[in-house]
């Protein structure tokens, strides 16, 4: 009996903490900086599983001083913040909050900067 009791609540442990909780980032390398999306699991957060919380972040590493405007894109919906000055040996970041993952059709979400230089993005990110 205290063997199927442990196992029970080993299973439960399990499935609370084991492979749907996700937490990561994916970058890409621009010339003057790195443009980055990142999300963390709201199991993880927040408790609240049906969400999932990103930020955009770009650090710029070089070049001259640029107005760059963070963004996050889910397929179905794009996320954008103000435009900001930044220069080189700058960070500038933009949480998005909690979203819900049922409104992420294929599971992913991008980073995006829209420069005065043109608009980059990040490879996708699994928030499933």
């Amino acid at each position: 009996m205290l063997k199927k009791s442990l196992t029970a609540a080993l299973t439960a442990a399990l499935v609370l903490t084991g492979s749907s909780a996700f937490a990561g980032s994916k970058s890409t390398a621009l010339s003057n900086g790195t443009l980055t999306i990142s999300a963390d699991d709201g199991c993880l957060v927040s408790g609240n599983c049906s969400l999932y919380y990103s930020a955009t972040t770009y650090k710029k590493t070089g070049g001259s001083k640029a107005t760059i405007q963070l963004a996050m894109t889910t397929g179905a919906a794009a996320y954008k913040d103000s435009q900001k000055s930044i220069s080189a040996g700058q960070t500038q970041s933009k949480s998005w909050g909690g979203k819900k993952k049922s409104e992420v059709p294929d599971c992913s979400i991008a980073g995006f900067m829209v420069a005065n230089t043109g608009t980059y993005y990040t490879p996708n990110l699994s928030v499933c």
